[in-house]
């Protein structure tokens, strides 16, 4: 069974995209997932001296290393990702810099890359995806689905749709 990280940062810590994951999480087996709430964990912005104190960046490093499977789980917000999801991918080019830890970014290649997403638009903003795109192929991470959810009247977690994206993380 493949190991599975998934990332997660809202605004709202009970709202549409953290049902979406939690909804997903609840399709995985425990043992083979971590999970990240970005909004409560303690991690500097990236600098160009990679100078940094000890900080929960380097547990989600070392589970960026252990996962098959990174899902980026984030509300649209402007075009984009919140801004801690953005502080984290910024802070993530540490392990492009830093001979410490630069063989967890090589590790990288290959790896399947996920997103969970809602806004309330119908489809996916082209700009949010193509964020994802571009990150995924720096590190040569494989894109392998994206499950965006329109929430502008209700939430509606669509049941088969919610199975499939689990069962391409097992």
């Amino acid at each position: 069974m493949a190991n599975t990280l998934i990332l997660f940062s809202s605004a709202n810590q009970a709202g549409n995209t953290y049902q979406l994951t939690q909804a997903v999480r609840t399709q995985l087996d425990e043992n083979h997932t971590r999970y990240f709430n970005l909004d409560v964990h303690n991690y500097a912005d990236y600098n160009y001296h990679n100078f940094y104190s000890r900080d929960d960046f380097y547990d989600m490093a070392e589970a960026l290393s252990w996962a098959d499977n990174i899902v980026f789980a984030s509300p649209v917000y402007w075009h984009g990702v919140t801004s801690n999801m953005k502080r984290l991918i910024d802070r993530i080019t540490e392990l492009t810099e830093n001979p410490e830890i630069k063989h967890i970014g090589k590790g990288l290649k290959n790896k399947k890359g996920f997103v969970l997403t809602t806004s309330a638009s119908k489809e996916v903003c082209p700009v949010f995806a193509g964020f994802f795109e571009k990150v995924f192929s720096y590190f040569d991470i494989h894109m392998t689905e994206l499950l965006h959810l329109d929430c502008n009247k209700a939430l509606t977690l669509p049941k088969q749709q919610i199975i499939n994206f689990a069962q391409l993380l097992k």
